[in-house]
């Protein structure tokens, strides 16, 4: 029979450093525990709940949230073995998921779904807010919610935010961004994001827990279950946050093989007369768009090679794509750094055409010359939000056009099919085949792409809570010329646009000598 008897933690070496730096400065307002798997965070929670228990009296009112049931469930048996050691006449009430401590404190447990967890708490004075796994939260603005109940009437209590962390959670974006590159871990720094609070991050690994039966043993499971993939092993083994080709892409995605530099130039192709116009440049660019005011609106500038080049080291084959440019629309946080997945809600349509039109003119485009059928946005655009007459309905598209731009809704396409195209074309970049490549300047592929995570019930797709909004982009645009709907017509073809997918031309004669143009088909 298991031993059910209840237990006192013993705390770890570096358990103990955490708890020393708590009890020592008292005006620490938020603490995240964020390193691998298998640290000892979760344990050093509840060691944490039930030292605020003790100290914090009557004044205690304090909530334990997880996303996750099971998860939660598991925190409830570890307060089961701490609580009655520590505060003997301790009732809990399984209904209701709380402690009634023995010195008049609360602690309630909350299992946080769809972002119920603040209707639960709303209207009450929080002295503590503990949080297990807060990487599952792929929304802050859930978090920020819950915190903002966070008030005491007692001055000798001091209301603190403490949670565990891991990296490559749907949340992951949003903690790194926020809280891991503010600040060195075990340095209290002023956060802006909670309110110019102080905080401070900790980070641990598995040899920082030396309960484990079997570290080297532990450690060989979790290398496996990262199917070879470096950087996942380096964020679940090692704690690390800085790895960019984590998550939903993978190895697929690479600094050395897919970044290029911030002054790559798109190409110039001649028409069939030998000149090079503003029309021909035009050519062979898209432009992917998704917009939106409570999530980021955004477009990538893109265009396709059509002759294989060398940009530095980079070899980039004949039918790559590359990512030019962007403009990405976003809330701004107090000191100037960009919040990747929440949106201005006080843009407006004029607004986003006009910085549409600032992409164009700084890539040398002086008018809308790239065609409309190769502007290619979330279906959502196209949608009818009202009546405004059969030649006439409103949509998003008509209100772009009203201010001189045009727009063609994405192509119906499956969602998991358009990501892997995009991954073959990440893992080609800098080989014989065409590849998929980002400019520097594309600030919020690089930002966001690195925290995509495949989403749990369907690994072949995306999160759709993870900040997507510039690889929608990307797809939307990968789709569209996959399916070689959106080339140019056939009536087309004779005018004023020679280049195009069709047949061979015939070889032109250069200063540099003969080439022949094998225009490519969209991939």
């Amino acid at each position: 029979m298991a031993d059910t008897s209840p237990r006192t933690i013993q705390l770890s070496a570096w358990q103990r450093k955490v708890a020393g730096l708590v009890q020592s400065v008292d005006e620490l307002n938020t603490l995240v525990l964020a390193g691998g798997r298998g640290g000892g965070k979760s344990i050093l929670l509840i060691w944490l709940i039930g030292y605020f228990a003790l100290i914090s009296g009557e004044s205690l009112n304090a909530v334990l949230i997880r996303r996750d049931l099971a998860g939660l469930s598991k925190l409830e048996d570890l307060l089961f073995q701490q609580i009655p050691t520590l505060m003997p006449g301790s009732k809990y009430f399984k209904a209701k998921r709380q402690w009634k401590l023995s010195n008049d404190g609360t602690l309630r447990l909350i299992h946080m779904d769809a972002g119920d967890a603040f209707n639960k708490i709303q209207g009450e004075d929080l002295s503590h807010i503990f949080w297990d796994e807060l990487g599952q939260e792929a929304d802050p603005q859930v978090v920020l919610r819950a915190r903002s109940s966070m008030r005491t009437t007692d001055p000798t209590v001091v209301p603190k935010f403490i949670a565990t962390a891991n990296p490559l959670g749907p949340g992951s974006w949003w903690i790194r961004d926020y809280l891991v590159t503010k600040a060195m871990p075990n340095r209290i720094f002023t956060c802006e994001f909670f309110g110019a609070q102080p905080a401070v991050w900790i980070k641990s690994t598995l040899r920082d827990n030396p309960y484990l039966s079997n570290p080297d043993q532990y450690e060989k499971e979790l290398r496996a279950s990262c199917f070879g993939d470096e950087s996942k092993i380096a964020a679940e083994v090692l704690g690390e946050w800085g790895q960019v080709t984590a998550g939903f892409f993978g190895s697929c995605l690479s600094i050395e093989r897919s970044m290029l530099p911030r002054d790559f130039q798109i190409p110039w192709y001649p028409d069939k007369t030998g000149s090079f116009t503003e029309k021909t440049k035009a050519h062979w660019c898209w432009i992917g768009g998704d917009w939106g005011t409570a999530s980021p609106a955004c477009v990538v500038l893109m265009c396709q090679i059509q002759e294989p080049m060398m940009v530095g080291e980079r070899h980039i084959a004949r039918g790559s794509w590359v990512c030019v440019d962007e403009e990405y629309v976003c809330s701004i946080q107090p000191d100037g750094s960009k919040e990747w997945n929440r949106g201005d809600r006080s843009l407006t349509a004029p607004q986003f055409v006009e910085r549409v039109k600032k992409l164009y003119m700084r890539n040398g485009f002086t008018d809308w010359v790239i065609p409309h059928r190769r502007v290619i946005m979330d279906s959502a655009v196209t949608a009818q939000l009202g009546f405004g007459g059969h030649s006439d309905p409103v949509t998003l598209s008509t209100e772009f056009k009203k201010y001189g731009w045009q727009v063609t809704g994405s192509p119906k396409s499956s969602r998991a099919v358009g990501w892997q195209l995009m991954k073959s074309l990440l893992w080609q970049a800098g080989s014989d085949e065409p590849g998929l490549f980002i400019s520097e300047r594309c600030e919020s592929l690089w930002a966001t792409l690195p925290y995509c995570i495949s989403d749990d019930r369907n690994p072949e797709d995306m999160e759709k809570a993870a900040p997507d909004h510039s690889a929608d982009a990307v797809r939307y645009v990968l789709t569209a010329a996959n399916q070689g709907q959106h080339s140019y017509r056939q009536s087309q073809r004779s005018g004023a646009h020679p280049l195009m997918w069709g047949k061979e031309e015939k070889p032109r004669r250069y200063s540099g000598g003969v080439r022949t143009f094998k225009p490519m088909p969209i991939r």
